[in-house]
């Protein structure tokens, strides 16, 4: 019998709730997330909207696309394809189909630990106002998981940011989407904590060897 993929092991999740925002990634287009809203969600299908801007490609139909979020217990990923493509002006409808659905159990959390040298964070807050959407932060800690950021940006409790930075001896870039899960104040500077919710496998893995190489030289 073939193993059909399904939503339901979502549906209750309020990520799928209707109105509920998410990071949706275009194959190919990391760099590029595109803010959707969903619209209904069902056990084979998915039908979301987002505001159609320049630099959004013009057609998605046939496309393969992706979903990811972390939860304390699992991280959730979703890949599905978009089978239908409906534009009403600056709204465009997507409708999908789920192509494969993975859940990875997180068997511990990995405290965040510093980092050894300063690391500047840019970033974009999606779907703010052109004036509030861009910003630089401070990486206070890290885990393979999450960040703890420092900035004087305002940013909210909720809300999505695509990130870029270098870590320390590696050219090459990280590129990520996150969600800002906490948020707190300390001597007149914000601290927000930050799940991945989409990140390029071989980004993942060089944050991955930074964290165990400091972690390795911390209890050494």
């Amino acid at each position: 019998m073939i193993d059909i993929p399904s939503l339901n092991p979502f549906l209750g999740d309020k990520r799928l709730q209707r109105g509920a925002a998410l990071p949706l990634i275009i194959s190919k287009q990391v760099k590029t997330p595109v803010q959707v809203l969903v619209e209904h969600a069902k056990t084979n299908y998915l039908v979301v909207s987002y505001e159609m801007k320049p630099e959004t490609k013009a057609e998605l139909l046939g496309s393969t696309v992706r979903i990811r979020w972390e939860t304390d217990a699992a991280v959730n990923t979703i890949d599905l394809e978009v089978v239908s493509e409906q534009t009403i002006w600056p709204i465009k409808l997507l409708g999908m189909i789920p192509i494969s659905v993975g859940v990875e159990i997180t068997q511990r959390k990995q405290d965040p630990i510093s980092p050894d040298l300063g690391i500047s964070v840019p970033y974009k807050v999606m779907g703010a106002r052109p004036i509030e959407e861009k910003g630089e932060a401070v990486l206070l800690k890290f885990s393979p998981t999450r960040l703890v950021l420092g900035t004087d940006g305002y940013v909210s409790k909720g809300d999505f940011l695509h990130l870029s930075f270098k870590i320390p001896k590696q050219a090459q870039e990280i590129v990520m989407m996150a969600k800002i899960v906490e948020k707190t104040f300390q001597d007149k500077q914000t601290i927000i904590e930050l799940i991945f919710t989409d990140i390029n496998e071989k980004h993942h893995e060089i944050i991955k060897d930074y964290y165990k190489k400091l972690s390795t030289t911390a209890s050494s």
